[in-house]
């Protein structure tokens, strides 16, 4: 007989693991108020934990199961110590856990209060997964409705659970429950606090960074190196934010410039409503555009730079027709990734049967960076975690330091501009005109070997351009070389200690300039 004690918000898949279990064993149930109500009510004899502890529930249900008769079932071993304890205090053996938590981490998602997302704080919940899990030997732990299936197939061969599942299972549990503490930790940091230390470092002292893994890749950077794709270990994300297909598998490259092409074409998508692609190749984007349709943006992105378009990975913020398919098999095309296609545009790729066509489940429009913090692992030098780009600046509040305000005819191209150059490997240098990139600078030691590669590449173009800087400009050379080429307008964070310099060297080239106040360098 197994005796299972039941606390469960999430009730998915639960009616059908129980009948599964009850037609292999006899079955005894325990369970909290509402989940006891509710299984009582689908036709199952089921006990109370009050019943159990002889204790009711009180504070609101805030305390149900924290009682010894609780725990003590749970935590006992099978000695004839613990048999005797058990015996004496008549506290019956449970061997199965089935708990899932209050699901606070999708509830932060809902801008409650202060006071309702206190009461999404699962304490009981989490002893007893933590309280099961400790006694893995003996005890079965299941932590998500995923894992009925696993068990339930166990239990059908009709002996015990073989240790190595449960102690995946307590695996799984202490994972849960380290995410779901993690989870709160990082809210409670998030909230206004007048501990001076929060304020100024608005990360906890400690944290957990909590994966799971999704599945292997072929390689990573390099064919030589093994990688592993993983999500976020919160249990309330889809994933991926993509369905593949066709294709072959994905690399480790693939995903990351994917996420580059999605990064870009969100940020556009959050102030400009247009047809959009881009072209990334190695984690940077070599052609980018907006267009009166999605085959016109098409045809300027990759008009910019056709040779490193080549082997590259094609993103689009609309739906791929028939007509824009044809146009990209004609050239060789590592990934394509966009909301939708047409049917015709998918019997088109299916031509070419290693090309990957991806279709994005998750909205371009959302706002790209809100509460995100990223990581970056430097090894024997640990772990920098750091806030997220910020947001999209209005370009109607970009700074015209050159006087006035920003030329009306240039604001969509400000915006863009701003939206791409972002993303760029610093030292970074865009140039665009009327939605079309025209030159890129990426990488360079010296801001001013970024302004002479991207001018070249836009050649007899950048005369009435634009030009976007990632950060400030040290020195008027730069200027005065922009000014050789035509350039129109230039927009910059500002803030360098030759910002007065710089600002004169523009007014006598006729140069409008707009300071943007936000630097976004990227190493």
């Amino acid at each position: 007989m197994i005796t299972a004690l039941i606390s469960v918000y999430d009730k998915t898949g639960l009616l059908d693991f129980i009948k599964q279990v009850a037609n292999v064993t006899e079955l005894k149930l325990i369970a909290t108020t509402s989940t006891a109500k509710y299984l009582q009510e689908n036709g199952f004899d089921c006990g109370k934990v009050e019943d159990l502890t002889g204790f009711p529930e009180i504070l609101g249900g805030r305390v149900k199961t924290l009682h010894p008769h609780v725990f003590a079932g749970i935590l006992a071993r099978p000695i004839e110590e613990d048999k005797k304890c058990l015996t004496d205090l008549k506290i019956p053996t449970i061997d199965m856990v089935i708990v899932n938590l209050y699901p606070f981490e999708s509830k932060t998602k809902e801008k409650l209060s202060q006071k309702e997302m206190l009461e999404y704080i699962d304490i009981g919940g989490v002893s007893l997964l933590r309280a099961a899990a400790k006694n893995f030997p003996h005890v079965t732990v299941l932590s998500k409705s995923e894992q009925y299936n696993q068990v339930a197939t166990a239990l059908a061969k009709k002996g015990p659970i073989d240790e190595s599942l449960r102690r995946r299972l307590a695996l799984a549990a202490f994972e849960r429950t380290a995410a779901y503490d993690q989870a709160i930790s990082s809210y409670l940091v998030g909230q206004s606090n007048e501990d001076e230390h929060i304020e100024k470092h608005p990360l906890p002292v400690s944290t957990i960074i909590n994966l799971a893994r999704y599945q292997p890749l072929r390689y990573g950077e390099n064919p030589h190196q093994a990688a592993t794709w993983y999500a976020n270990g919160n249990h309330d994300e889809v994933f991926p934010p993509f369905g593949q297909l066709q294709g072959k598998d994905l690399s480790s490259n693939n995903i990351i410039d994917t996420y580059c092409l999605v990064k870009i074409l969100r940020e556009i998508g959050q102030i400009i409503d247009k047809p959009a692609a881009c072209i990334i190749k190695h984690n940077n984007p070599c052609g980018v555009a907006l267009g009166s349709t999605i085959e016109d943006a098409f045809s300027k992105a990759y008009n910019t730079d056709s040779l490193s378009a080549f082997g590259g990975v094609y993103g689009f913020n609309k739906k791929v027709t028939a007509a824009l398919a044809a146009k990209i098999c004609e050239g060789f095309v590592e990934i394509v990734a966009a909301p939708d296609f047409e049917s015709e545009a998918l019997t088109i790729f299916n031509t070419k049967k290693n090309m990957r066509v991806l279709k994005l489940t998750r909205s371009l429009h959302e706002d790209p960076t809100s509460g995100q913090w990223r990581a970056r692992d430097l090894q024997d030098f640990g772990w920098i975690l750091e806030k997220e780009m910020e947001a999209p600046v209005d370009p109607t509040k970009f700074q015209n330091v050159t006087g006035g305000s920003p030329p009306a005819e240039h604001i969509e191209d400000l915006a863009f501009a701003w939206s791409v150059v972002k993303h760029l490997t610093s030292n970074a240098i865009f140039i665009v005109k009327n939605g079309v990139s025209l030159g890129f600078g990426i990488g360079q030691t010296s801001r001013i070997a970024s302004v002479e590669i991207a001018l070249e590449q836009a050649g007899k173009n950048a005369a009435g351009a634009i030009m976007a800087s990632d950060a400030f400009f040290p020195a008027t050379d730069s200027i005065e070389r922009a000014a050789q080429a035509g350039i129109a307008v230039i927009i910059q964070p500002g803030g360098s200690l030759k910002d007065k310099d710089v600002i004169k060297a523009c007014e006598q080239s006729n140069i409008k300039m707009l300071f943007t106040g936000q630097r976004c360098f990227k190493h």
